[in-house]
């Protein structure tokens, strides 16, 4: 099941939290639970942060099937898998204060819904002390 593409950046982590969206999406943040660290909802997902860093590192992948588990030595805290709705057929990551998108990736395909599962785990990079996967894809 190979990576099609792959997009990372850093975000800000305003807050403790960033958004994980379609590139021209609107929401309410009334909108979100906050009952666990990543909630989407139609074409936003909020996530919440670790601890109480600066910085995190994303990366955004692109799966042409269903990706297989990462290994749980290297991502320790559990996957949470989502559906994200994709207007204009690309996502990004921004942050929450200034709305600063970063890590942009084209999923190629317009007015469509996306799965996408989301791991985390802390670093010893006390600048950038969390880091975050999403790997998306289409079931057939």
């Amino acid at each position: 099941m190979p990576i099609q593409e792959s997009s990372e950046d850093t975000v800000a982590l305003d807050y403790g939290q960033f958004y994980l969206l379609d590139v021209d999406a609107t929401f309410d943040i009334g909108d979100f639970s906050g009952e666990t660290w990543f909630e989407s909802v139609g074409s936003c997902a909020i996530v919440l942060g670790m601890t109480s860093g600066m910085y995190a590192t994303v990366r955004l992948e692109l799966w042409t099937e269903t990706p297989d588990p990462v290994d749980p030595e290297d991502w320790n805290d559990d996957p949470i898998e989502a559906q994200l709705f994709s207007e204009f057929g690309e996502v990004c990551v921004s942050d929450l204060m200034n709305g600063d998108r970063t890590a942009y990736l084209l999923l190629g395909e317009e007015d469509a819904f996306w799965h996408v599962v989301g791991y985390r785990r802390p670093t010893s990079d006390p600048n950038y002390p969390e880091e975050y996967l999403f790997q998306f894809w289409k079931k057939l």
